[in-house]
């Protein structure tokens, strides 16, 4: 791998930069970078080899300055309209709370890579199809922006990951999308790093996505896991699929079809892979009696009373740390 990079990357703190990767599946404008950018960070506590990629929703964005503040993309910047839109929301890594991942322990590299571009219409912006339909680009983006972090020097002048981190495979891969992004994760749920022959464990995780009725790669990923018998368990090593959605809304109608499609195609019954998740964040929240328990399953949906903004923050780090490879103290912060 070629650790050299342009110097266009900028440090913003000892964990977090904002990349601009030849990998990333959008293309600029005349003039502009924006639309390459990933948010990345990497615990204080160093790298423990997995990945979570989060693919945000409509009318988000990534940029995040050197001093750590959201930054209006520069492809909105000859749209008056959509630069309003924008300033009125923070960047999603600080919307969704991403850069309080483990920040003292060791724990995974987060990359938010845009997904969004300017649109004129009810959205100042929407994410186009086919970012990631090259079943190599998510392998290629993650392997471009780790050499980067080899290469960046953060502002303590150290390098946020060393030669080695940026070269040796990932341990593990954890591929989410929040809302609008359900069309890039359905995409990349097909990638060769998401699937057996070429790929590591994998968890998808679904938050509120479920907005298109095209979930076949959903299926396929949940499918060829099985037959490789690498679905579910408790081990490290297992791959996993959860759907987090909003009962009466509008992911409800797609959500339930694909769990009645895996029910049927792993012989039970649809009412066995759903629990109801109520009381997030008060004295009755069921998390840890009711759903913590079933995340060892292959497949899970949760139906859940949080509001639609108000599921990435919640659900992420409870997810991360019912995996049975994060620390102790992790799963106790989260519940």
């Amino acid at each position: 791998m070629n650790l050299g990079v342009p110097g266009s990357d900028v440090p913003i703190d000892a964990s977090s930069a904002l990349l601009f990767s030849e990998h990333a599946p959008l293309t600029p404008g005349p003039g502009t970078r924006d639309a390459r950018a990933v948010w990345a960070t990497v615990p204080g506590g160093g790298w423990d080899g997995s990945v979570v990629v989060f693919f945000h929703g409509y009318d988000n964005y990534v940029t995040i300055d050197a001093e750590g503040e959201s930054r209006v993309p520069d492809w909105v910047a000859d749209d008056s309209t959509a630069a309003a839109g924008a300033r009125a929301k923070r960047a999603a890594p600080l919307v969704y709370g991403l850069d309080a991942l483990s920040p003292k322990r060791a724990g995974p590299l987060v990359l938010v890579p845009e997904v969004a571009s300017l649109a004129h219409g009810d959205f100042w912006a929407t994410e186009p199809m086919g970012q990631y339909a090259d079943p190599a680009r998510i392998g290629a983006l993650i392997d471009d922006c780790r050499a980067r972090l080899a290469c960046l020097i953060r502002p303590d002048g150290q390098a946020y990951l060393t030669a080695e981190q940026a070269t040796c495979p990932p341990r593990r891969l954890r591929l989410c999308g929040h809302s609008g992004a359900g069309l890039p994760l359905v995409e990349a749920s097909s990638s060769h790093l998401a699937l057996p022959v070429r790929g590591v464990p994998t968890d998808l995780w679904l938050l509120d996505c479920t907005y298109w009725s095209d979930t076949k790669n959903f299926v396929r990923f949940c499918r060829e896991w099985g037959e490789a018998d690498g679905m579910g368990g408790a081990g490290p090593t297992a791959s996993r699929f959860v759907c987090v959605y909003r009962p009466g809304t509008e992911t409800e109608e797609v959500a339930d079809a694909l769990r009645r499609e895996m029910a049927a195609d792993r012989g039970v019954a649809p009412a066995t892979l759903v629990r109801d998740h109520v009381g997030a964040g008060k004295s009755e929240d069921n998390f840890g009696a009711a759903i913590r328990p079933a995340l060892t399953s292959a497949v899970l949906f949760v139906r859940t009373d949080l509001p639609h903004d108000e599921i990435p923050t919640y659900f992420i780090p409870r997810l991360l740390s019912a995996s049975d490879d994060t620390t102790s103290s992790n799963t106790a912060s989260a519940e």
